[in-house]
Parts: C-alpha cells; structure tokens; sequence
C-alpha cells in the first residue's frame, strides 16, 4: 500500500514539474528595484500585479488547503489492510480534482499578471528565469555582449551579403 502512495504522490509532483516553462520569478519579483528597472517595470503595473496576485493568493490558500485534505483523504483509504479499491479510486479523483484546480488558479494568476506585462517584458522573464534554472543545474547562462566561451575564435568581421 505504501508504494501504491507513493507511485501516486510521483506521478502527481512530475505533472507539476512540466508546467514551470510558463513560470514567474519566486516571491514578490514586482517588488524588486532591479529587476523591475531591468525590464522596465512601470509604478502602474508593480501596483495592479501586487493586487492580482493577492487576490489570487488568497483563492491559493483555500484551493491548497483542500489538495492538503484530499491528500489525507487518501492516505486514510489505502491504509487499512482490508482497503476498498474502489474508495482509493474515488480519494485520488478527488486529490487530482483538487490540485487541478489549484493549479488552474495558479494558471489564471500568470495569465493575469502576463495581462499587466508587455510582450517585451514577458521576454525578459522567461530569459531570466531560464537563466535562473541554468545556474540552479550548474550550467552557465548567456555570456554578456561581445564576450566568448573560452577556446572560441573571434568572429568573421566581414559583411555576410
């Protein structure tokens, strides 16, 4: 039974993990001078994102609560040695049910804020977090301008036609 557990607590954390290309940097991102002047983040918009994500945070905790109950939910059905398979059946629906609609909220969270956020500064998030995932993996992000990776020849300075 408790590999049953945690075959499905596997299969529901690798889920989650495909959805962080579409992702925000952590905390309060909108807060943080440099970033914000790195792309070029404006008062107005620092402001409406602070109120979308509370609002949506507040939706998170409730939503969160219940994948916390239908996890317990769970563990209970499939503990008893004489454990009913249809009643396992019912409490991971209800788990998947569940963490599908926080992941929804969070889903809608990113949408509005990419609302707030021209398609410019959009790019410039995912950059950065993409460069963020790199140096977490221990693999170097882009070289600044006109820097090379060791070993690489300076390029041609002809005009290509």
């Amino acid at each position: 039974m408790k590999r049953l557990m945690l075959a499905i607590l596997a299969c529901a954390a690798a889920s989650s993990a495909l959805a962080t290309d579409l992702d925000l940097p952590p905390g309060r991102w909108w807060e943080n001078e440099h970033l914000g002047v790195r792309i070029g983040l404006t008062d107005e918009q620092r402001a409406e994102i602070r109120d979308l994500v509370y609002e949506h945070a507040r939706r998170m905790i409730d939503l969160t609560a219940a994948v916390r109950r239908s996890e317990l939910e769970l563990a209970r059905v499939v503990e008893p040695p004489d454990f009913d398979p249809a009643a396992a059946r019912r409490a991971f629906g209800g788990l998947q049910d569940a963490r599908r609609a926080l992941e929804d909220q969070r889903f809608e969270m990113l949408l509005a804020v990419r609302g707030v956020l021209t398609a410019e500064q959009w790019v410039m998030i995912q950059e950065l977090r993409r460069d963020q995932r790199r140096e977490r993996e221990g693999r170097p992000g882009p070289l600044p301008p006109g820097e090379r990776p060791p070993g690489q020849d300076p390029p041609d300075e002809r005009p290509r036609f």
